[in-house]
């Protein structure tokens, strides 16, 4: 039975700027054609990982392999250009002076790979075809829109067939409609050339679209590994559950496989005890609204998403909650409702920050 194959390794890495731990031991793989989506919060330390992984930046420990290779330990540091690493930045990074033909076969040239074949691409004409930019083969950066620059960019990273492609915030200057165009292509992209791809985006939706696997970070620390349906439907904390989509919490004294709370009782997903308090996460399409004036809660804010809208319920307790209903429930601020537990499905519960 063959071993499967990992692009990339990443094992211990720690990162301080004096007594500043930007990074604190971080452990991961990818898979040989994994898309692997890097997700958190301003400041958790994806920027600082990536420069560690692509060599621009020596953390204070770690073991980095690149299909297989050591990268860089305590005694081996690969230069940059020799990693063979494709990176795709937010801002483009195109040569003004050259064609789009031309950067992109600058991109094969500087890693000295005009010998290599593109694998299941015959000629840099099928790359451009397949990007969609064939057309804009004689023209300049200055020329293209934002979307046909990024995916010139994406061309030039995929031309010398790196072992793995680092993507960072790619599509963040780009508009809503043409970034779920664009992401929607380069997914395709990756997966027709088997490509294996470190995917960073502050976008939770985003990573949960891109990435066969997700990553969340947080304060330089690993807070969950997974695959994307496991981390939004099991969040391993209260802050994955929160910035993963939007979740609330409720507390719940369990009684065998259920809870008591104020809505009522519920089906829970929990090792807890009998009688031991919880705190269990909502989901806005768990919850249910009804127009009701002897309600146990009313509406405080609405937000209103198109086909539907997220309201936030202020329960008879104080505590506040959102809802998902659709838009034909047009429900005023101050509206007297019925707030009733809907899930279909046992709910998670945390104690102190941490999923049971």
């Amino acid at each position: 039975m063959n071993k499967e194959q990992k692009s990339l390794i990443v094992e211990n890495l720690s990162l301080n700027y004096d007594d500043n731990k930007v990074l604190r031991d971080i452990n991961f793989e990818i898979k040989d054609s994994e898309i692997l989506a890097l997700v958190g919060p301003s400041g958790s330390g994806k920027t600082s990982l990536i420069r560690c992984i692509t060599g621009l930046q020596n953390p204070n420990e770690a073991t980095i392999k690149i299909s297989e290779k050591i990268m860089f330990s305590s005694t081996i540091d690969i230069p940059i250009e020799k990693r063979d690493i494709g990176i795709v930045f937010q801002d483009f990074a195109l040569f003004p002076h050259m064609t789009v033909e031309n950067n992109i076969q600058y991109g094969m040239d500087v890693n000295n790979t005009k010998h290599k074949s593109l694998s299941q691409l015959s000629s840099l004409t099928d790359l451009m075809l397949m990007t969609g930019i064939y057309h804009l083969r004689d023209r300049y950066p200055d020329e293209l829109s934002g979307g046909e620059q990024q995916r010139v960019a994406l061309a030039r990273s995929l031309a010398p067939r790196p072992k793995i492609l680092l993507m960072d915030e790619p599509f963040s200057n780009l508009d809503p409609n043409l970034r779920i165009q664009l992401r929607m292509e380069v997914r395709r992209i990756l997966k027709y050339l088997k490509i294996s791809c470190l995917f960073v985006t502050h976008d939770q939706q985003e990573a949960l679209y891109m990435g066969d696997r997700i990553i969340v970070l947080n304060e330089g620390e690993i807070q969950q590994i997974d695959e994307n349906k496991k981390v939004f439907q099991n969040p391993s904390n209260q802050f994955v559950a929160e910035f993963i989509g939007l979740a609330d919490f409720i507390d719940g004294e369990i009684k065998d496989k259920y809870a008591n709370t104020e809505l009522g009782k519920i089906e829970v997903q929990s090792n807890a005890s009998n009688g031991e308090t919880v705190n269990i996460m909502l989901r806005p399409d768990d919850i249910t609204i009804t127009k009701n004036n002897a309600g146990n809660g009313f509406v405080v804010q609405r937000e209103y998403r198109g086909m539907y809208y997220i309201y936030y319920i202020k329960l008879n307790s104080g505590k506040i909650v959102k809802s998902l209903s659709s838009h034909t429930n047009d429900f005023n601020v101050g509206t007297k409702v019925d707030v009733e537990l809907t899930p279909g499905h046992p709910l998670i519960c945390y104690k102190n920050q941490k999923i049971i």
